[in-house]
């Protein structure tokens, strides 16, 4: 998939550095999660670019700037339910990839991956209260919020709120 500026290309083993240093970044991970040792993370990873085959109900990119080859993050899309017709999305970019309008290039190519090709009818996104970089950018790449979960999340032995977002396939 393209745009652009971006290729996402299926995740791949020589992407296993990039995932690991967007995972382990303390400024990333401060929303998302508790830091995950190397061979959770490791496993994590593994699962992702083995997504294979007919029963495939994920599918996970990186993120290269064409201009200069460089990976600058991860994307993905995982089927939720049993009825295979929404998804979740999640997005990391490293930090210096930060503010360049590559986190919503990116995630309007997944959307359109999602319905066009995944024939999907909504992806969600979840993010958590604080982190209003990520909520902005849901909202300026169509997304409405739908909810707000009490204490959904474990991060640093905190409860953190997280917001649920939505985007529905246009009828």
């Amino acid at each position: 998939m393209n745009s652009e500026r971006l290729q996402l290309k299926p995740l791949e083993q020589s992407d296993w550095t990039l995932f690991k240093e967007l995972n382990q970044c303390p400024t990333l991970m401060k929303y998302v999660d508790d830091p995950r040792s190397d061979s959770l993370l490791k496993t994590i990873f593994e699962r992702r670019v083995c997504a294979e085959g007919k029963g495939k109900k994920s599918w996970d990119f990186s993120i290269t700037e064409k201009s200069t080859g460089d990976k600058v993050g991860n994307i993905g899309i995982a089927l939720k339910g049993s009825c295979n017709d929404s998804a979740e999305a999640g997005c990391m970019l490293k930090a210096s990839a930060h503010g360049k309008g590559y986190a919503s290039e990116a995630l309007r190519l997944i959307v359109d991956y999602g319905f066009e090709t995944l024939n999907l009818n909504k992806i969600i996104a979840t993010c958590a209260t604080s982190n209003i970089a990520s909520w902005k950018l849901l909202e300026k790449t169509g997304f409405h919020r739908e909810s707000m979960l009490t204490k959904n999340t474990s991060i640093g032995g905190q409860s953190v709120d997280d917001y649920v977002y939505v985007i529905l396939r246009k009828a």
